[in-house]
């Protein structure tokens, strides 16, 4: 197994990792198509660039050696000029203009996303937990979270808390029934088509699955009510 590069990035913890590679959607930011699988110092350590996670942005390791120790500005300055002037040597290799003009938008997008406060405390409560000792047993974790992730129909950072905790995660949408007064377990039968139809319309509507369940059954007990119960005579 690959043994992860120690120094400032190998000090990293496991969760860290998560929050910053499942950014820009687990695509590179430099290139946009492949999938980010090493953080990068976007101001390299070498320029006095901080070791802290607004320097962090997920990179593919091809972009992240081609950028070879340099800031996305610079870089970002030399594929052009390269792409102007390929005679002079000001890259090693061509990058398509309309890739390399959209990194440094890629790159400002990215760290609003990670400096998010909401999302990074979400992973530190749901991964804060887990260790990793090479790439392969970082992919593994990685492989689970982005699974996780997409079990969800929005970003679950987004939803409500239902307090607040430095230990415990009670965000609505993933944790929050465990706190919630009014959670039930309730069990319902559905076609996998109606299923899915379901989640989507939560989806649409920004909403949790539960709270829509309990206006449902509101709904029905309120029309039970109004209309009479009735009984056989």
């Amino acid at each position: 197994m690959d043994i992860i590069r120690r120094g400032e990035r190998g000090k990293q913890k496991t969760w860290q990792w998560l929050m910053v590679l499942t950014a820009q959607r687990g695509l590179c930011t430099y290139c946009g198509r492949s999938s980010a699988t090493t953080i990068d110092h976007e101001e390299p350590i070498a320029d006095n660039g901080a070791d802290i996670w607004w320097n962090f942005v997920p990179a593919c390791d091809d972009c992240n050696r081609w950028k070879k120790g340099r800031s996305a500005k610079l870089w970002v300055a030399n594929l052009d000029l390269h792409h102007r002037y390929p005679k002079a040597g000001f890259a090693t290799r061509a990058m398509r203009p309309e890739v390399y003009v959209g990194i440094t938008r890629r790159v400002a997008r990215v760290q609003r996303e990670i400096a998010d406060m909401d999302r990074r405390e979400w992973f530190r409560l749901h991964y804060g937990r887990e260790r990793h000792r090479n790439r392969a047993e970082l992919f593994e974790i990685l492989a689970r979270c982005k699974k996780e992730l997409r079990g969800y129909p929005h970003h679950p950072w987004r939803t409500p808390q239902l307090r607040t905790s430095r230990a415990f995660c009670s965000r609505l949408i993933c944790c929050g029934d465990d706190f919630h007064p009014q959670a039930r377990d309730m069990v319902a039968f559905l076609e996998r088509e109606e299923y899915d139809a379901f989640q989507r319309a939560v989806f649409n509507e920004r909403a949790h699955q539960g709270d829509v369940l309990g206006r449902l059954v509101r709904e029905y007990l309120r029309a039970r009510k109004d209309g009479g119960e009735g009984g056989a005579g």
